[in-house]
């Protein structure tokens, strides 16, 4: 796989010219999966061996979103990776926050809960991250090993997060699969751990975005796989032209008909349209997950890690593919100015 990425940039940057060679990238949306932050050491030196190899300039690392409070403490991670200069930033709340928050609103904990909620998301904002994320408001599950997560979108927990990263001047990073009408579980979304039916969610999200304008809410996953085929180019516009504290996180490639990158390195234009419209609402964000070797959890995340180079690859590509101008705002500028990065 490595051996076939590298040729891949390889006949990219050959292939575009100076252009694509000019064009460093940040990755803004990259999980670090560890038991413990002793393991940080251990995956920035394999993060900057790919970073070397794809052209990256920073890469933003963050816990996957998961249901239960587990894996490295990510303030622990900041305080490590602070010695690392401009290379890394954090997120934090993926594996802590995440699941306090669902477990809050699901009953499983008390209510008094609430209080220690806060009482986090202060302390995180204070700790040197970037913000929060990945925060799963609807989160579909994709195997058996990977949760079924959702909370509506406005729920009081979820605006708490949105006051404190405006009151830090932070980024809420979400994950948001959208229901626009009841619907059932479509035939190609097997896991059992998925309800049979899904109830709409969209206003509720809509309602959310809108609720604190301070808030900069960046929505991952934009041009991916869209198991439910709701997040489309129309949709990602009318939110980006509504909603000026919106923005939006592109994982470009997948197999489904509507994704801005089809396997075969077919290019989607009605994405690619959104993006030269709004080209200062867009950052890259791969959803790569680099696992320690001694990491005892995250079954799924292996997986996942397993796929991860063909979802930088198809960043390079739309990069390759996109005018100057608008590669440069995408590939680093919009991310450094969103996330307050240093350049």
């Amino acid at each position: 796989m490595r051996s076939r990425l590298f040729c891949l940039i390889a006949l990219l940057m050959c292939g575009a010219g100076a252009r694509a060679q000019a064009v460093e990238w940040i990755d803004t949306h990259f999980h670090f999966t560890m038991d413990n932050a002793s393991s940080t050491a251990e995956l920035v030196a394999k993060a900057r061996t790919l970073m070397q190899a794809e052209n990256m300039r920073m890469m933003v690392v963050s816990s996957q979103p998961r249901p239960n409070i587990a894996g490295a403490d990510f303030l622990a991670v900041q305080a490590q990776l602070a010695a690392e200069g401009k290379r890394f930033a954090v997120m934090a709340g993926g594996n802590s926050l995440n699941p306090l928050m669902h477990q809050i609103h699901d009953g499983k904990v008390p209510p008094e809960k609430v209080a220690a909620f806060r009482a986090l998301a202060e302390q995180s904002a204070q700790s040197g991250v970037k913000g929060f994320g990945e925060i799963a408001l609807h989160h579909l599950s994709l195997n058996d090993l990977h949760a079924y997560e959702a909370i509506p979108a406005d729920d009081g927990l979820v605006k708490t997060l949105v006051d404190v990263v405006a009151q830090y001047d932070l980024v809420l990073d979400v994950h948001f699969d959208p229901v626009l009408a009841k619907m059932a579980k479509p035939a190609e979304l097997t896991s059992p751990n998925n309800p049979a039916e899904f109830e709409p969610n969209f206003e509720a999200f809509e309602r959310l975005v809108a609720y604190n304008r301070k808030a900069r809410i960046v929505w991952a996953h934009a041009g991916g796989n869209d198991m439910l085929g709701n997040f489309t180019p129309r949709l990602a516009a009318a939110m980006l032209e509504r909603h000026p504290n919106l923005y939006m996180s592109l994982r470009p490639r997948g197999m489904q008909a509507g994704v801005m990158l089809q396997g075969r390195g077919k290019l989607n234009p009605e994405w690619m349209a959104v993006v030269q419209k709004y080209p200062d609402r867009f950052v890259m964000g791969s959803d790569s997950f680099l696992v320690a070797d001694q990491a005892q959890g995250g079954p799924a995340a292996r997986i996942f890690a397993e796929r991860s180079a063909t979802q930088r690859q198809g960043i390079l590509m739309v990069l390759a593919a996109l005018p100057p101008d608008v590669a440069r705002q995408v590939a680093f500028e919009n991310a450094v100015r969103i996330y307050k990065l240093e350049p």
